[in-house]
C-alpha cells in the first residue's frame, strides 16, 4: 500500500496506519470484530439484568400455544432436520451474539459480495495532481479494510436492533438452524408504552416468530433469499471520494481518532453506493416481491391468530404499524444493505396480495405459496395476484390429457 499522501490536511499519517492494523483482515468477514461492536453498542443501552423466571416462563408457555395455533392456521411444520423449534429468553447482548452466529453463515456470503474489486497496484504517475492523488489512496486504503468495515455494518446494525427487538425475524434472514432467541424486556417495554397486556402482546409476537420461522426453514426459501442477497450486495460499488469526505468531517468535527474513525463505518454508505442497473433493479424488485410475501403472509397467521385468542388484535395490529412507519437509522441501514425487506411499505404490499389471494382463491391457493419454489409471486404477480392464482393452478406441462 503507497504511503499517505502529502495532501491529507488534517489527517495525521499514523492514524490510518493505526487503523490499517487493527481492521486488515484477509477474510470477508471477520466475526469477532463484528460481535465486539454489537457487544459495545448494546452494553451503550443500559444496565442488562437475567432474564426473570416469571418472563421465562410466560415465553415458554406462549410459545407452545403459538406452534399450535400456527399449525393450524397454516399447516406448516417448523421442525428443521428433524429438530424441533426451541425458543430461548435472553439478555440483549445474548441476542446479538446468537443472531450474530445464526446469520453468520449467510453474512460471510454477502460480505463478499460486498467486497470491492481487488486493487490494480497501478501507481500514480509524478504529474497526477493531489485530488487524483487523494483518490487513489483512498480507494486502495478502503479496499485494503474493506473486509473488517463491513464486519463493523453487520456488527453495528445487530447491536442496535438487539436494544428493541420484538423477536428473531424483524430482520427476515434464515438462520440455519432450529434455535430463535427474544428478548422480553423489549416486549415488556412494548406492552408498557402501548397500554397493552404482556401477555397478548408475547403471544402475537411469538406467532410471527414462529411463522416467519416456518417459512424461512423451507429450503427453496432460504435459498432463494440468500441468493437474492448476494446479487444484491454485488450492487455495491466503491465510492472513495464519500469515504474521504466522511473522515475530513470527522477530522472537522474533532473526532479523527480510531474509535471515532470506526464508528463511521456503521453507516453503509461508507461501503459505498448502489449503482443503478438493469441487473440490480431486477435483484431488488425480486427481493421486494419474496419479502413483501414474507410479511404479508406472516401479518395474516398473526391477525388471524390475534383475534382467535386475544382481545386486543386491533390495538396490537396498531401499535405494529405505528412502529413500523417511524423506522429508526438502523431500520434503514438494514433495507439499504439487505434490500426492502422491513418496514411498513413490504407490510402493506404483502397484504394486499394475500388478501387478494384469499378474495378469489381462499385459504386453499394461498396454502400454495411456500409449497415450490416456482409458487414464490413474482414482482408483475405481487400486484396481481389473480395472475398468481392462474399460474400456479395450471396442470404441469407433462400432465396426461383427461
Amino acid at each position: 500500500m503507497s504511503s499517505v499522501p502529502s495532501g491529507m490536511g488534517g489527517f495525521f499519517p499514523g492514524l490510518l496506519g493505526d487503523l490499517l492494523k487493527m481492521l486488515h483482515t484477509d477474510g470477508p468477514f471477520p466475526f469477532e470484530l463484528a460481535l465486539q461492536l454489537a457487544q459495545s453498542v448494546t452494553a451503550g443501552s443500559g444496565e442488562e439484568r437475567n432474564v426473570e423466571p416469571l418472563d421465562r416462563i410466560r415465553v415458554e408457555e406462549l410459545t407452545r400455544l403459538a406452534e399450535l395455533q400456527v399449525a393450524d392456521v397454516t399447516g406448516m411444520t417448523t421442525t428443521v432436520g428433524g429438530r424441533p423449534l426451541s425458543i430461548v429468553a435472553t439478555t440483549r447482548p445474548d441476542w446479538a451474539r446468537r443472531s450474530l452466529e445464526g446469520w453468520r453463515g449467510l453474512l460471510e456470503q454477502v460480505g463478499t459480495g460486498l467486497l470491492p474489486e481487488a486493487d490494480t497496484g497501478e501507481t500514480l504517475n509524478e504529474d497526477d495532481d493531489a485530488d487524483e492523488e487523494m483518490a487513489a489512496f483512498f480507494a486502495k486504503w478502503a479496499t485494503a479494510v474493506a473486509p473488517a468495515m463491513i464486519a463493523m455494518q453487520f456488527g453495528s446494525l445487530v447491536g442496535h436492533l438487539a436494544t428493541r427487538t420484538l423477536g428473531q425475524y424483524e430482520l427476515p434472514l434464515p438462520l440455519g438452524g432450529s434455535e430463535i432467541a427474544v428478548v422480553p424486556a423489549n416486549e415488556l417495554a412494548f406492552a408498557e408504552d402501548w397500554s397493552l397486556a404482556p401477555e397478548d402482546v408475547t403471544l402475537f409476537l411469538r406467532v410471527r416468530d414462529v411463522a416467519t420461522h416456518a417459512v424461512l426453514c423451507r429450503p427453496h426459501v432460504a435459498r432463494r433469499l440468500e441468493q437474492l442477497l448476494v446479487e444484491h450486495a454485488r450492487g455495491f460499488h466503491p465510492d472513495p471520494s464519500a469515504l474521504e469526505e466522511k473522515m475530513n468531517d470527522a477530522a472537522l468535527g474533532g473526532s479523527a481518532d480510531v474509535d471515532g474513525l470506526m464508528r463511521l463505518f456503521g453507516d453503509p454508505s461508507a461501503l459505498g453506493e448502489l449503482v443503478d442497473t438493469p441487473e440490480l433493479r431486477r435483484t431488488r424488485a425480486q427481493l421486494r416481491a419474496l419479502g413483501a410475501s414474507i410479511a404479508g403472509y406472516v401479518e395474516w397467521v398473526a391477525d388471524t391468530v390475534a383475534a382467535r385468542a386475544t382481545g386486543s388484535a386491533d390495538a396490537l395490529r396498531e401499535a405494529m404499524r405505528r412502529r413500523r412507519v417511524t423506522p429508526t437509522d438502523e431500520e434503514r441501514s438494514a433495507d439499504a444493505l439487505f434490500g426492502l425487506l422491513t418496514g411498513q411499505q413490504a407490510v402493506d404490499l404483502g397484504q394486499r396480495f394475500v388478501r387478494g389471494v384469499l378474495e378469489r382463491g381462499g385459504e386453499a391457493d394461498l396454502a400454495k405459496l411456500w409449497v415450490v419454489e416456482a409458487n414464490i409471486p413474482t414482482p408483475a404477480e405481487l400486484d396481481a395476484p389473480g395472475l398468481w392464482i392462474e399460474r400456479v393452478n395450471l396442470p404441469p406441462l407433462d400432465a396426461p390429457a383427461t
